[in-house]
């Protein structure tokens, strides 16, 4: 069977009580910080389980490579776990894709939500597991004053939802734009485009087949986006998508005289040749909304400059 024909599973969406798992497949975190958003996913109604062995410092990871592979396999092999929030991202989750049991997972499908390092985990689930996961916030981005009012509605409602999320809401005073109009459809792929230009050439690739590719970025200069767009468009996903969104590039600057991010942006959504629109607000600012990945969606870019991108594929299955 082709992998664009493989259906793709859902996990459940969550009630008040039900248990979020918190994985660490990347980076550790500060105890003060893991406490203040537990704490506050606890006064939400849900419970939290923390693996025995998980959030050791190792160098710059929340443990080995063994222990952070077999922390996430447990997760989902944990019947009382109902979805699975990221800890911190960081660098760490691609490492660890050659020993999950991938399987396993599709057998137990659950939410795994997080995003920037994480993506390298979205995208071998979904090309791998063919499973439906969430590019939003992780434990790291749910303290105080790293998150909005906005990106925990979002989440909130997200977690807690079988529907399909329709037309996405923005927040107050933004609004998606198109630069190259037209309309596409398809799944919804993509993520931290550092992440997904590493992958590229290794058997954890995006393929990325028919879908909506979204990209964002964080504290990358004008050159370097401009280097790992002409990789993606070199290694053909950026061809092989019917559409591309983009999100927040934050700090992304440009020394004087060099091209800046939004013209380097441009430059590949003119290449491409597919619709383009931007300004979804995905990535590492204050506002980040909670963005199933794998399910199906509809994208308009007008030729006045507005835009539009309609979820209609529910991301979770009622419980």
């Amino acid at each position: 069977m082709a992998a664009a024909s493989v259906p793709y599973v859902k996990g459940p969406a969550l009630r008040s009580g039900d248990y979020i798992g918190i994985a660490a497949p990347a980076g550790s975190a500060d105890g003060i910080d893991i406490t203040q958003a537990t704490a506050l996913l606890q006064a939400a109604g849900y419970q939290i389980k923390f693996p025995a062995e998980n959030h050791k410092p190792y160098g710059y990871f929340a443990g080995t490579d063994e222990e952070r592979a077999r922390e996430l396999n447990a997760l989902f092999a944990d019947p009382q776990v109902r979805a699975i929030l990221c800890l911190n991202g960081g660098y760490g989750s691609a490492r660890i894709l050659d020993t999950l049991d991938y399987d396993l997972i599709r057998s137990h499908p659950k939410m795994v939500i997080g995003f920037s390092d994480i993506t390298a985990l979205h995208t071998a689930l979904g090309e791998k597991s063919h499973m439906v996961t969430v590019y939003g916030p992780m434990v790291i981005t749910l303290r105080p004053g790293s998150y909005s009012d906005y990106t925990w509605r979002q989440f909130t409602q997200g977690i807690s939802s079988a529907d399909s999320i329709g037309v996405v809401v923005l927040p107050k005073g933004k609004q998606l734009t198109s630069l190259i109009p037209g309309k596409a459809s398809g799944r919804l792929v993509g993520g931290n485009l550092s992440m997904l230009a590493a992958a590229a050439g290794t058997p954890y690739e995006l393929r990325g087949d028919g879908g909506i590719l979204v990209l964002e970025d964080v504290n990358e200069p004008s050159y370097r986006i401009d280097r790992m767009l002409w990789q993606l468009w070199q290694n053909g996903l950026l061809k092989r998508v019917n559409g591309i969104v983009y999100g927040e590039f934050l700090n992304c600057t440009n020394d004087s005289g060099d091209f800046t991010v939004d013209e380097v942006l441009v430059y590949y959504a003119k290449l491409s040749g597919k619709p383009v629109i931007k300004g979804l607000p995905v990535g590492h600012g204050v506002d980040n909304m909670f963005l199933p990945l794998g399910v199906h969606a509809v994208m308009k870019g007008n030729a006045d400059g507005t835009a539009v991108l309609h979820i209609d594929e529910p991301h979770a299955v009622q419980s």
